[in-house]
């Protein structure tokens, strides 16, 4: 829940030692994750933290495995849930690549392929996390079964090996799909044999979305 109001310098201080305490650091060890001495981290709780310090609560926040804004006291949940950690994250990449294509790339011309391009490798990572999320389940599945497990401990096979092999096989072709968009790109303005249109690059994700499609409505026997 949001709130319009932070907290005084003092009690953001009581947050960061109510939080430390919470995870059982002692000062030298909350100290060493944010990269200054015990001395430092005693004063921020003692005399607290200015909230406009944005660095220093940033840094104090993924240190202490919580947000800013509870550390503000702008927001209640101390931690974030993971929809919004990730939001967060693409966002960032996202900022980070629209400052740089706006400030290094003349002609929106060139500035719109590029887009076009990221956009496309959005679609097949996209499609990549669907198989992740399948090999994922598929690893806690195989971590789980407890007759497999007997057998492991019986021909002594390592269940690492086969988790490795469970996640090969479901991610090897969304990785190679990615491979040979990449590589695409490589040879857009090449002559010859080795020239591709943006009607292949485009075409590598249209049947990797065709791939998933024809996998998920699949019925398995």
């Amino acid at each position: 829940m949001k709130k319009e109001i932070t907290f005084t310098a003092k009690q953001v201080g009581e947050r960061v030692k109510e939080r430390r305490t919470e995870l059982n650091l002692t000062m030298p060890e909350l100290g060493k994750r944010v990269g200054v001495n015990k001395s430092t981290i005693q004063r921020y709780e003692a005399d607290g933290v200015d909230p406009k310090r944005t660095m220093i609560i940033n840094g104090l926040a993924d240190a202490l495995l919580t947000t800013p804004e509870w550390l503000t006291g702008l927001s209640d949940d101390k931690e974030y849930d993971s929809r919004t950690l990730c939001a967060k994250d693409i966002e960032e990449h996202i900022k980070k690549y629209l400052d740089t294509v706006s400030s290094t790339v003349n002609g929106e011309a060139h500035q719109q392929l590029l887009t076009t391009f990221l956009g496309k490798l959005v679609d097949l990572y996209t499609i990549m996390t669907y198989h992740f999320a399948d090999a994922m389940a598929e690893v806690d599945r195989v971590a789980e079964d407890e007759g497999l497990k007997k057998s492991i401990r019986r021909y002594a096979i390592e269940v690492g090996a086969i988790e490795e092999r469970v996640y090969r096989k479901e991610m090897e072709v969304p990785i190679e799909d990615m491979k040979r968009f990449l590589d695409g790109i490589l040879h857009i303005y090449d002559e010859g044999r080795t020239k591709v249109s943006m009607g292949d690059l485009f075409g590598i994700v249209a049947e990797a979305e065709t791939r998933l499609s024809e996998k998920e409505n699949s019925v398995a026997p």
